[in-house]
């Protein structure tokens, strides 16, 4: 993660900030560089995008933006204080192109205004030359009115710059910092081997806790893992897509694509996800969720009628009707694509009858130490019409020719 911090103005001359009862370039500079040392201290790379000196200003402008796109930046930060002609102006607000509601750059301003400033919210920035000539998605942050005396006041009050700096950092920590520090697991399994992985944990889930039914956990995963390969699930071994929705472990920041009623899409930037340290603890942790998931302080379980449930057509229309998803074939893809089509209701069976040492189940076109996979391939011959027998035989008797 990269993010160009500039601290707002030039020191003297052509560019220089605002001058209130603090003046704006001094405390810019105090705020970006003390940004900077955080973000760098938490191993976010920063590139510092601050011009001291330009001829004209709108050559200092021009030199920040180039700074900032000379670089393949995930956010640009713009540090300034605002002024107004009256003096009585007040507060902090923010800008972003077309005043887009980045979650991070809300978390900003809230953070900012927690203190006591007017929180003027984030607004269109379009016009502002460095938001709308940098590559990067930028944020420009106006943190309070230099020259109104009860901001100046508070800003003091709460520590000056540093207090600033930390929540500007606090608002966008989880953005910069904790998709680099999610474990990444090494997975390049076949499908058949992803299967047999994430159907034995979600079964022996199924055998402990009794929340969700494994076929349905095992077709969740090859959907919205894309059998393992999605960028969640090798960056960030998530193998459901969960939000955050309340988890307090590590985070991963992607946008997410949604389905309107009318079938329409639309995109949701900078939505923060799950996280995990393998995809075992996914499995469980999506098994959780279904069980914990409430909207109304646990009053109420939003997923209630999928726990215990051992019907899968009815598990997956739960699914799609509590919300889970917002696909609108969601169950239908779940039944059809998955689950029959891969006998996924293997997985369903608590117990398993393995044979004994010497022996094995023999079906017409395979042999099993499992039952189950044995029964799973007596059921996809009959679809085919083909009538097939299942026995135990002993595998260690030499055959007499």
């Amino acid at each position: 993660m990269t993010i160009g911090v500039n601290c707002g103005h030039t020191i003297s001359g052509a560019g220089y900030g605002a001058v209130g009862l603090i003046k704006e370039s001094n405390h810019t500079r105090l705020v970006g560089y003390s940004l900077m040392e955080k973000l760098r201290a938490a191993g976010v790379k920063v590139v510092d995008c601050t011009i001291d000196e330009a001829g004209t200003q709108n050559e200092y402008l021009a030199a920040a933006v180039a700074l900032a796109n000379r670089e393949d930046l995930d956010w640009f930060i713009s540090i300034h204080f605002n002024a107004s002609a009256s003096h009585t102006g007040q507060g902090v607000e923010v800008y972003t192109y077309e005043g887009r509601q980045y979650q991070d750059a809300l978390d900003v301003c809230n953070n900012i205004a927690a203190y006591g400033f007017k929180n003027r919210g984030v607004k269109a920035g379009s016009g502002l030359y460095v938001i709308n000539k940098t590559k990067a998605k930028a944020m420009l942050i106006e943190v309070c009115f230099c020259d109104n005396q009860a901001d100046v006041d508070l800003y003091n009050k709460i520590g000056g710059a540093d207090t600033i700096a930390q929540a500007i950092f606090n608002g966008i920590y989880d953005y910069a910092v904790t998709p680099e520090t999610v474990p990444e697991e090494e997975h390049d399994m076949p499908l058949d081997d992803f299967m047999e992985f994430v159907g034995e944990v979600a079964r022996q889930d199924w055998i402990d806790r009794k929340i969700m039914l494994p076929s349905v956990v095992l077709a969740q995963a090859i959907k919205e893992s894309a059998r393992g390969t999605s960028e969640l699930a090798q960056k960030a071994n998530a193998l459901f897509g969960i939000k955050k929705n309340g988890w307090t472990g590590k985070t991963y920041i992607k946008a997410a694509t949604e389905q309107r009623s009318d079938g329409s899409y639309y995109i949701v930037d900078n939505t923060e996800w799950r996280a995990y340290g393998s995809w075992e603890e996914s499995i469980l942790d999506h098994n959780t969720y279904i069980s914990e998931r409430s909207t109304d302080g646990g009053k109420t379980l939003r997923y209630g009628p999928i726990i215990g449930c051992a019907e899968y057509v009815l598990v997956c229309q739960y699914l799609q009707d509590l919300g889970y998803a917002t696909s609108l074939t969601y169950a239908e893809s779940l039944i059809n694509d998955y689950i029959e089509k891969y006998d996924l209701t293997r997985f369903d069976a608590a117990d398993d009858e393995i044979a004994p040492g010497g022996k094995k189940w023999i079906v017409q076109l395979g042999a099993y130490k499992s039952r189950n996979k044995a029964e799973s391939l007596v059921k996809k011959l009959e679809k085919i019409g083909v009538i097939s027998m299942l026995q135990l035989y002993d595998t260690n008797e030499e055959s007499s020719m």
